[in-house]
């Protein structure tokens, strides 16, 4: 459930002792991103606010949570927007005039340092900007409101979805090495798995067996259970930077939207997880922004944008 910012402080994280790892206190901070000069960001927008957080001047106290090397890291750090249209290169340069307002966000577990964040003239190796906070949200573990409808998953970035996870967790060491790119066609429980995945990262409970046999029985039950209503999908390549030799690195991965519905009590969980996704992201590269996803429960019959 999305709310407005609590006045309590839930229990701390064992291994980000500065934050929490309670989903009930998940929180996403977006700011507003103006250049003062003429710019051209990165091929991933998202790593003027990465650099700022790093270098301390935004956010210093989730710098430690940044550089971890942890794969399931309860974090997002979103590209920045241009009119809600998300920053980032296809090939092309993105260039940016002066005093353009963008918006970019970043989540992560509850922190009392969060309320001192500050503002004003920041400099990165990409320009100068001015910075503001324009709103927080809040995620916290009171079940929504309903689940009447279906549910409906966009893709606002390009999403890089693992077809490895639908391997039975004896079988993934086995296939490890192989390298098959990622899904460009998520069925309903690939993405109810990668929220789930999600999930877990908040609760510190992502690496074990057990975890991952209850990811695969989520996976296939909600495969099992749903029943695919609509989508508009398609695959986009992005830019994520450049080889030691200057060439161009890219990924690809799957954007547009899904809609679903999934029949019994299952239901509840899988909007739980996606409600976590929203805020947290799906799949590979989420901290440089890929992977962002909106979800929202929709009136069965109502046109698809």
């Amino acid at each position: 459930m999305h709310r407005n910012l609590a006045l309590h402080a839930p229990p701390k994280c064992s291994y980000y002792p500065r934050l929490t790892c309670q989903f009930m206190q998940l929180m996403k901070m977006t700011f507003n991103v103006t250049p003062l000069h003429d710019v051209v960001l990165p091929p991933l927008s998202s790593k003027v606010l990465k650099y700022l957080v790093l270098s301390q001047q935004v956010l210093p106290f989730l710098e430690e949570l940044v550089r971890s090397k942890d794969k399931q890291k309860p974090l997002f750090i979103s590209n920045l927007a241009l009119d809600g249209k998300r920053l980032y290169s296809r090939g092309e340069p993105i260039t940016v005039k002066a005093k353009t307002r963008l918006t970019g966000s970043v989540t992560f577990p509850f922190s009392k340092e969060a309320f001192n964040v500050g503002g004003g003239r920041v400099k990165t190796v990409y320009g100068e900007y001015e910075i503001s906070l324009k709103e927080v949200s809040v995620l916290d573990e009171t079940p929504s409101t309903s689940t009447r409808g279906n549910l409906r998953v966009s893709f606002l970035t390009p999403a890089l979805l693992s077809s490895k996870i639908y391997l039975p967790p004896f079988l993934r060491e086995k296939y490890r090495r192989k390298k098959i790119g990622f899904s460009l066609i998520p069925t309903p429980g690939l993405v109810v798995a990668y929220g789930y995945r999600q999930y877990l990262a908040l609760l510190g409970k992502t690496d074990s067996y057990e975890n991952d046999i209850k990811t695969f029985k989520l996976l296939v039950m909600a495969n099992a259970l749903s029943r695919v209503v609509g989508y508009r999908l398609y695959p986009e390549t992005v830019v994520i930077g450049e080889d030691e030799k200057g060439r161009l690195r890219l990924t690809r991965g799957v954007k547009g939207w899904i809609e679903f519905d999934i029949v019994g009590k299952l239901k509840e969980s899988a909007a739980k997880y996606l409600e976590v996704a929203s805020f947290l992201g799906i799949g590979r590269s989420r901290g440089i922004g890929l992977g962002e996803v909106h979800f929202k429960m929709v009136e069965r019959g109502e046109n698809s944008h």
